[in-house]
Order: structure tokens, then C-alpha cells, then sequence
């Protein structure tokens, strides 16, 4: 491998890289691609915490310190699982995708876990963490001009998964099994916590009534076990506030609205009113201290 590449690479000093790997005559071969040129001129400072020198001789460790260097550095937003790259037509590719660009990993007749023996488990925890942290810097300004539009999208097909935030969507880590899709528990737990993420950014415990939020995805469950092929996406849209949830036009928005269920029941300490009743009497409470303080009450 290019030591000068390497050390672009662990620089930061990049848009989008491929990391191209094959095995020939026993021995792993990589190849590093970086697409966009230097914007750094003069030398590297040697910060690193191996002898890259020595460390490109050893293919699997070079690989799994590239990996974790890039993950330490970036902030990942999605990962594409066994996708198609046009510059790698006959390899398998994992695209993991930052809020500054993507690392692509190419493989030709070698499998990731030989490589990468943790990469699901790496990958996925960069990913949690990423979009959390993503979410967590948005200011108020930032937040407005956020689409309140989302779309939790499931994977029908195990030949091409998908994770990750989009602009209008989270693709959920999700498999087709036995006529029907299962999600890691660790998934669920974030699409669970993401949800909420969402549903506090844009106030919705501040302005949203508890009870009427669980009454409404109730009646809409009832709407999809009853439904028909006429309904449309526009009739299958749930409200929660500012935030409005699109479904799938079949069986599968029971898995959504079950998430946004978990969601809300999660937050319900969260909510400043559990119905209209609570609202009514806080209403008489505020009432009565104020007549109070006006008679001279302390």
C-alpha cells in the first residue's frame, strides 16, 4: 500500500476512499483509492501509534488499524451492506457512510468476517453513536430547517441492507425472515431511542397530550389490520405534533407504529400533559395561586 495514501487516510485528508482487498496465492493484497487530492500541503506530522512502515506489512492488522482509526474520526450516519461499486463491479462492498463523505471496503474472493472479525459489531456501535451525536449538535436554527417528515424504512432484501439516516428517513438494520422482517434487539432499542430523540428535539412532550398520542396509533392499528387496497400513503401518515410519520401501504406499518408506541411509553414522564384533563386542572391550579398571590397570599 501507498505510504503516502496511508497516511492521507489517517489524516483525515480525504472525501471518499476505497479500500480494495483480494486474496492471491494465499497472501491478502490491499489497495488503498482516494479520490479527491490533498488540500494539505507540506509534510505529514507523524502522529500515529504504529510504525506504518512496519504495519503495511501485515495486511489484517493494517486493515483492522484503518478501520478503527476511521471510526474513531468520523461521524458515521449509515452503513450499505454487500452493495454494488462501479469502480468494483466484481467485488463485494460495504459502504460506510460519515456526515463528510464514505469509506468503501471492496472485496474480491475474501469474506469480511475473515477480515474483519467484529465488523458488524464496530460498524453498528459507530453508527448508533454517530447519529446521536449528529442529532445532539443541531442548534435551533439548524432544527427548523430540518424536514419533520420521516420514513422508517425496512429491508425486504438480504442481498443489499441498508442502515442508517437519510434526509427524510432512517433505514432500520432489519432482515426478511419466515415470511416476515426481524430487527436485532440492539437495533430496535436505538430506533426506539432515535424516535424519542426526534420527538423531543421538536417539542412534542411539551405540546402533545399522552393518552390522545397512544389513543390515536391504536385506532390506526385497528385502520391497518382492517385495510384495503384502496388506502393510499397520504391516509396511512400519523401525526405527532410538528412530526409527521409515513407508513408502508401493507402489513409492515404494524412494525413502525409499534416502535413510535414504544417510543411514546417510554417518554411518558416526559409529557407535560398526560390528557385534557391534566391541562384543565393545571389550568385551576394556575387560576387559584394567582387570585391567591393577588389577595395577598406569599
Amino acid at each position: 500500500m501507498d505510504i503516502q495514501k496511508l497516511r492521507r487516510f489517517l489524516s483525515n485528508d480525504f472525501k471518499n476512499a476505497i479500500l480494495s482487498i483480494r486474496e492471491k496465492d494465499g497472501e491478502l493484497i490491499s489497495r488503498l483509492t482516494i479520490k479527491e487530492k490533498s488540500k494539505i500541503n507540506g509534510p505529514y506530522i507523524c502522529i500515529y501509534t504504529e510504525n506504518l512502515k512496519k504495519l503495511r506489512k501485515d495486511s489484517l492488522k493494517l486493515c483492522d488499524y484503518m478501520l478503527d482509526s476511521f471510526l474513531s474520526n468520523h461521524t458515521v450516519i449509515g452503513i450499505n451492506y454487500f452493495t454494488r461499486n462501479q469502480y468494483h463491479p466484481d467485488k463485494t462492498c460495504f459502504d460506510i457512510i460519515t456526515t463528510e463523505g464514505t469509506f468503501t471496503i471492496a472485496l474480491g474472493n475474501c469474506d469480511i468476517k475473515d477480515i474483519f472479525p467484529d465488523f458488524v459489531k464496530k460498524v453498528e456501535f459507530a453508527k448508533r453513536e454517530g447519529i446521536l451525536k449528529h442529532l445532539s449538535h443541531k442548534n435551533i436554527e439548524e432544527i427548523r430547517k430540518l424536514k419533520k417528515q420521516l420514513f422508517l424504512s425496512l429491508n425486504q432484501s438480504d442481498k443489499n441492507i441498508k442502515t442508517g439516516l437519510s434526509h427524510y428517513n432512517y433505514n432500520i438494520l432489519s432482515f426478511p425472515k419466515n415470511n416476515g422482517i426481524t430487527i436485532p434487539k440492539y437495533e430496535k432499542d436505538f430506533v426506539v431511542r432515535f424516535i424519542q430523540e426526534i420527538l423531543i428535539m421538536y417539542g412534542v412532550t411539551n405540546e402533545c397530550f399522552y393518552e390522545s398520542e397512544l389513543n390515536r396509533i391504536e385506532s390506526k392499528r385497528k385502520r391497518i389490520l382492517n385495510f384495503n387496497q384502496s388506502l393510499t400513503y397520504s391516509r396511512f401518515g400519523l401525526r405527532i405534533g410538528d412530526v409527521i410519520f409515513d407508513f408502508y401501504e401493507d402489513k409492515r406499518a404494524l412494525i413502525q407504529l409499534e416502535l413510535i408506541e414504544e417510543a411514546i411509553k417510554g417518554l411518558e414522564s416526559e409529557f407535560e400533559y398526560h390528557s385534557l384533563d391534566d391541562i384543565s386542572d393545571n389550568f385551576d391550579k394556575q387560576l387559584v395561586l394567582k387570585n391567591y398571590k393577588n389577595i395577598g397570599g406569599h
